[in-house]
């Protein structure tokens, strides 16, 4: 009897700290409950025309559903050794997913070479690309030996229920952007702009907006470094009109 009581009041003490720690929700899982209805919303935003719409209901899917959930764990692979699992980085991860089949603007690479040797002692820069090992290898020329170039290949992978997620999901190009504990803190479309644009233009506009991902896992460190922000001329649109959209998205999903 006093081993029951013994064992009780050890319950009773040991209940709040288990309570107050962080449910870890993985990523694979926020997005599986979410997308269809995201889906079917931005198809109608791009029906009729409306891009700013896809935008916005793009913002809140990752504002009130994906942000704050950890990335599933998985192996990818590098050109040169083994298989490298996601939960043996040990720094924040600026991670963009690709493919060789996607043409980026002409001073998209040279941005992220320059942020990546720049930062690459704090942060984890890598590229992943969906393909296979040949076609990455193709790439490789391009990249800044800080730009960890990374492939899945779907036809050998053996997570393909958390790759067909993290590709086919939200599609790519896209910016994961990551702390230690592979908690996701943000999700950025890849900037885009028209072919003709000029190399110092383009390497301009990708390089700020870039820098904005770097800036956040650079505050997340608390570190005083400044990453040289400038204004990529991207409109957000205005909080009323964020609000207007959020609601939308809540009383539907509400209704359902």
């Amino acid at each position: 009897m006093k081993k029951l009581i013994l064992l009780g009041l050890i319950f009773l003490h040991a209940t709040p700290i288990f309570s107050q720690e962080e449910r870890r929700i993985p990523f694979s899982l926020a997005v599986s409950a979410h997308i269809i209805k995201y889906n079917q919303k931005v198809d109608e935003a791009y029906e009729d025309q409306d891009l700013e719409r896809a935008s916005f209901l793009f913002d809140s899917l990752v504002k009130n559903h994906l942000n704050g959930t950890y990335l599933d764990n998985f192996h990818i692979n590098p050109l040169k050794g083994e298989p490298i699992s996601f939960e043996e980085y040990e720094k924040p991860i600026f991670l963009i997913t690709t493919a060789s089949w996607c043409v980026p603007g002409v001073g998209e690479i040279p941005a992220l070479n320059d942020l990546a040797d720049k930062f690459h002692d704090q942060i984890e820069f890598i590229a992943l690309f969906w393909d296979a090992k040949e076609d990455v290898k193709d790439q490789s020329k391009e990249y800044s030996e800080n730009v960890q170039l990374m492939y899945v290949d779907e036809l050998t992978n053996h997570d393909s229920h958390i790759v067909n997620k993290l590709k086919h999901s939200l599609g790519f190009p896209m910016t994961y952007l990551m702390d230690e504990e592979k908690k996701i803190l943000d999700i950025r479309k890849v900037v885009t702009h028209h072919s003709s644009e000029t190399l110092s233009n383009s390497y301009t506009i990708h390089y700020n907006s870039l820098s904005k991902g770097v800036s956040l896992l650079v505050a997340h460190l608390d570190l005083d470094i400044d990453v040289n922000l400038e204004d990529d001329g991207t409109t957000k649109g205005s909080d009323t009109e964020q609000e207007e959209y959020d609601e939308e998205y809540y009383e539907d999903e509400e209704q359902d």
